[in-house]
C-alpha cells in the first residue's frame, strides 16, 4: 500500500494511531487496509483528497480519479456493518449525557443536502445515476437546476446544541433506488429513530424545516410511528381550527396572543415576534384526519411573514411555548454540519465514475471519517487518552497561531477547519510538526 500525502510523518501516525484508540474492542477494525486508509485520509483531508487516496490500490492507471473510483467499485467492498458500527460505537461513547433531552426524548433533526455535478470539461464519461439538484445560495431568488445528487441525512441533537450525524441516504430521480424520496426520507427516520431507542432507550422527537411538511408525513409520525415532532409548515395549509375552517395564515391572525418570543430569520437577525398556538385537524390526500398544535410567530416588523410550527408537544404554559421555538432554531446546527462535512472535509469535490455503489460508499467512509474525528474531540475534551489530549494540544497550538487569541476555545468546526487546510510544508500550518 502506498502511504497517503499528510501534512506530516508524525502528524500523520498520530492521526493514525489516534483513530485505533477511538475504536472500541468489537469493531471490525481488521477490515481491508486499503479503506482503513481511505477513511483516515479523509480524516487527514487534504484538498487533493481523491487524488492522494486513490493510491491506495496498486496497478498502472490513466488517472487519480479512475484508480479511486475502480477501487471504491469492487463488489466485495461493502460498508453496511461497518458503517452501522461505527455509529453505534460513537453513541456509546458519547454517552447518554451529552444528549439534548426533553420528557425522556431526544431530538433528531433531519434534512437534505444537495452536490452539484456539473460535466467538466473534457470528461467523456458521465458520473452514474445523476439527477437534477438546485443551485444555493445563489445572489437572485431564480431557480437553477444542475445535474447532481441528493442525500437525506438524520442527526441527534446534543446538549451543546451540535448534531452528531446516525444515517444518509444519496438519492436521485435516475438512480437505481428512485421509486420516491419520501419513501426514502421514511425509511431514514424510522432507522435513526431505531438506532436510538437501541442504544439509549429513548424515544424521539422529530425536527425539520418546511421542506418536511407534508401532510402524509404528519399523519405518519403521530399515527402511525407514535412519534412527536416539531415541523414547519406554511401559511397556505387548509385546516379546522374549532369550528372555523380555512387557510392557516387567515385564522392564525384572529389567534389571541400569548407572549413575546425571539428567533432568528434566514439572515441570521433576531426578530421579536408574538406567540400564539391553537389546536387545528387537517386532512391528508388519502382522506385521513391527523391533528396537532400549531405555533404562530408574528414579527413586530410588518414586512415579516409569520412562521407557524406543527408540533404534537404541550403547549399549556409560556415555557411549554418557548421550549418548541428554541428547540426548532436548534435545528441550525445541521445546517453547520454540512459546512463542515462538504467544505472542511472536501466531501463536495469528489467524481467517481465506476458506479452508484462507489458514490454511495465513498460518502460513507466520509461519515465514518467524520465520527472518528467527533470522538477524538470529544476524547481529548474528557482527557481519555494520552495520544487523544497531546493530538488536541497541537491543535490548540495552530489555531493560536492561525487565530491569534490565546484564549480560542478549541470546538469541533475550528478542528474541522484546521484539518482541511492544505499546506505544502508542515510548518505553514500552524505549528503541526
Amino acid at each position: 500500500m502506498q502511504r497517503l500525502s499528510t501534512t506530516g510523518l508524525k502528524s500523520g501516525n498520530l492521526v493514525a494511531q489516534s483513530v485505533r484508540s477511538c475504536l472500541p474492542e468489537g469493531l471490525p477494525y481488521n477490515w481491508d487496509e486499503k479503506l482503513r486508509g481511505l477513511v483516515v485520509g479523509i480524516c487527514l483531508s487534504r484538498s487533493l483528497l481523491l487524488q492522494n487516496i486513490a493510491q491506495t490500490r496498486s496497478g498502472n492507471v490513466r488517472t487519480g480519479e479512475n484508480n479511486l473510483s475502480a477501487f471504491l467499485g469492487q463488489e466485495g467492498l461493502e460498508l453496511g456493518s461497518a458503517h452501522r458500527a461505527y455509529v453505534i460505537s460513537a453513541l456509546k461513547r458519547m454517552g447518554r449525557r451529552r444528549i439534548w433531552k426533553h420528557g425522556g426524548k431526544a431530538a433528531l433533526i433531519i434534512d437534505g443536502t444537495s452536490y452539484a455535478k456539473a460535466r467538466s470539461r473534457g470528461k467523456k464519461r458521465p458520473m452514474p445515476g445523476k439527477g437534477k439538484v438546485r443551485l444555493h445560495n445563489l445572489p437572485t431568488q431564480e431557480t437553477i437546476l444542475v445535474p447532481g445528487y441528493q442525500e437525506i441525512w438524520v442527526c441527534l441533537l446534543l446538549a451543546d446544541q451540535t448534531v452528531l450525524p446516525l444515517t444518509r441516504r444519496i438519492w436521485s430521480e435516475n438512480g437505481p433506488d428512485c421509486a420516491s424520496m419520501n419513501l426514502a426520507e421514511l425509511a431514514e427516520i424510522r432507522r435513526a429513530a431505531d438506532i436510538v431507542r437501541e442504544i439509549f432507550k429513548l424515544d424521539v422527537i422529530l425536527v425539520a424545516d418546511s421542506g418536511y411538511r407534508r401532510k402524509e408525513l404528519l399523519h405518519w409520525l403521530k399515527e402511525v410511528e407514535a412519534m412527536d415532532f416539531v415541523i414547519r409548515i406554511e401559511g397556505k395549509l387548509t385546516i379546522q381550527a374549532g369550528e372555523s375552517k380555512g387557510l392557516l395564515e387567515k385564522l392564525a391572525a384572529w389567534w389571541p396572543k400569548r407572549m413575546p418570543v425571539q428567533w432568528r430569520e434566514k439572515s441570521k437577525r433576531v426578530l421579536l415576534s408574538d406567540v400564539s398556538a391553537r389546536r387545528v385537524s387537517v386532512v391528508t390526500e388519502s382522506r385521513e384526519a391527523v391533528s396537532f398544535n400549531v405555533l404562530c410567530l408574528t414579527p413586530t416588523e410588518q414586512e415579516k411573514e409569520p412562521m407557524f410550527l406543527a408540533t404534537t408537544l404541550t403547549t399549556e404554559t409560556r415555557e411549554d411555548l418557548r421550549r418548541i421555538v428554541r428547540l426548532y432554531s436548534w435545528r441550525w446546527g445541521i445546517e453547520t454540519f454540512f459546512w463542515n462535512f462538504k467544505q472542511a472535509l472536501n466531501c463536495d469535490s469528489w467524481r467517481v465514475f465506476s458506479s452508484w455503489e462507489a458514490i454511495d460508499r465513498l460518502l460513507t467512509a466520509a461519515h465514518m471519517a467524520y465520527l472518528i474525528l467527533a470522538l477524538m474531540l470529544e476524547f481529548a475534551r474528557r482527557g481519555k487518552t494520552a495520544t487523544a489530549r497531546s493530538l488536541m494540544k497541537r491543535f490548540m497550538i495552530a489555531l493560536r497561531s492561525r487565530f491569534a487569541r490565546s484564549s480560542e476555545e478549541l470546538t469541533m468546526g475550528r478542528l474541522l477547519r484546521l484539518l482541511a487546510m492544505d499546506f505544502p510544508s508542515p510548518r505553514l500550518a500552524g505549528g503541526i510538526p
